[in-house]
């Protein structure tokens, strides 16, 4: 544990119940005093990351203290934009820099979120990570029993699009019961088709290892294998299940976030998963994925029956509540209730449905807001970030269902959300938790 990590955040919380004497404010948003900044470190600075980490930079009360990249091309790259140091090992940055850092940015590969987030966490690091939280279910019940455990950790998972003013609203929206009681959820997406392999065979062979890439740290906590040119690295391991989640992984966390928000999803009883190109080594080029979530307040029934599609596979029209013959797009969550439907865009758009027709959705009552500040603006007192690990994990956890379901295509599957099992198929323990290749072992996972 970090004793120096802890005093820096003792001293910017300080800064800001000062300020609260001073002025009067509510607690939480309150400003920390005008010469402390929040200082960040990133683990992943390619991608995904250079994106993340330069949205949280653009908070004026940031400092880029340190970066971590397993590519030394990206590491250089990060390091000359915040002229700060590098690592390309996340565990010697954090053991070297924990006591001049507040938290960590996650944007590497599935497989590593949870062991370099938990590895912040158990230094008192907040956390900023990429979605889906986690690789495993395991993974994700770990990091929100540890955010639990130390409530003055602020956490975040990278769902930005879940700030856009539509979302927000369409959250608003359904709570006050938009749609009536909620009939069926529906979401889907066009990945993995254009975007990474999926469906395929692992290829044989071995190449050369590129200079700039550390092959051993990029593996991490999953079982070794030997470098393959263009199939894992930098992009192409998605569909690779000892690194990737597949579509539902990728893409699941954007889309159907919406009614989890809104409904308090709980786990599902049971999924099943129907496709027919699973190999061994990745997931199927399509899929469609139906789970039975227990009914709530909010729904007309004693279940909510939740239909997931991915790989170009879309709903009918008709079957969401939308006019038959009208083109339904890519890459949304369609939330039926007794009443209507409300079809929900990715980035934000939204749109009503209800007795055949579309009505107009009253738009901008919510100001969209920055995700990455949000979390910022979280760690130095001034909000409460939404997707915190807690609601995160909730998410992360049902979807990861599919991508453990699709091993057992066809197969209605009951899932012990306590117990973490499946009573009907008990093999599917080792794709619900796996042992970490020895020297990547992580406190608390």
């Amino acid at each position: 544990m970090s004793g120096g990590s802890i005093s820096r955040r003792t001293v910017l919380k300080g800064a800001a119940a000062g300020a609260v004497a001073m002025s009067g404010i509510a607690p939480g948003i309150a400003r920390a005093a005008a010469n402390e900044k929040f200082h960040v470190a990133s683990i992943g600075s390619g991608g995904m990351g250079w994106g993340d980490i330069n949205q949280v930079a653009s908070h004026p009360d940031v400092v880029v203290a340190a970066v971590c990249d397993v590519d030394a091309n990206n590491l250089k790259k990060a390091m000359e934009q915040f002229n700060c140091p590098g690592f390309a090992d996340y565990r010697e940055m954090i053991a070297q820099m924990g006591n001049k850092i507040d938290g960590i940015t996650v944007s590497t590969p599935d497989h590593t979120h949870a062991p370099a987030a938990m590895t912040g966490m158990n230094n008192d690091l907040h956390v900023y990570c990429q979605k889906p939280l986690t690789w495993s279910i395991h993974e994700s019940r770990a990091l929100s029993n540890m955010s639990k455990q130390k409530p003055d950790l602020v956490t975040q998972m990278g769902t930005q699009r879940a700030s856009t003013e539509g979302k927000r609203q369409a959250v608003n929206e359904l709570k006050n019961g938009i749609v009536g009681q909620v009939v069926s959820i529906y979401g889907w997406s066009d990945r993995p088709a254009g975007w990474w392999p999926q469906g395929q065979d692992r290829k044989p062979g071995s190449d050369p290892v590129p200079e700039h890439l550390d092959w051993d740290l990029w593996l991490g906590v999953a079982p070794e294998r030997p470098y393959k040119s263009g199939s894992y690295a930098h992009f192409a391991w998605r569909g690779v299940m000892d690194f990737g989640c597949g579509a539902i992984g990728d893409m699941a966390c954007h889309i159907v976030d919406t009614p989890f928000y809104a409904y308090d999803l709980v786990a599902p009883m049971t999924f099943r998963v129907d496709c027919d190109d699973t190999t061994a080594d990745q997931y199927p080029s399509k899929e469609s994925v139906m789970m039975t979530f227990p009914g709530n307040q909010f729904s007309a029934r004693d279940t909510i029956p939740f239909t997931w599609f991915d790989g170009g596979i879309l709903p009918a029209a008709s079957e969401i509540g939308m006019p038959d013959g009208m083109d339904v797009p890519q890459n949304c969550c369609a939330i039926v209730g007794e009443e209507g439907t409300l079809l929900v865009g990715m980035d934000g758009d939204v749109r009503l449905f209800s007795g055949g027709k579309e009505h107009k959705f009253e738009s901008g009552k919510l100001k969209p807001r920055n995700h990455y500040h949000h979390w910022v603006d979280g760690c130095l007192g001034r909000a409460e970030p939404e997707a915190h690990f807690e609601f995160a994990a909730r998410l992360t956890e049902s979807m990861l269902l599919g991508a453990v379901g699709c091993r057992y295509p066809g197969s209605t599957l009951f899932w012990d959300s306590e117990k973490m099992i499946v009573p009907n198929r008990y093999s599917a323990k080792k794709y619900i938790e796996r042992t970490y290749r020895a020297g990547f072992e992580v406190e608390n996972l």
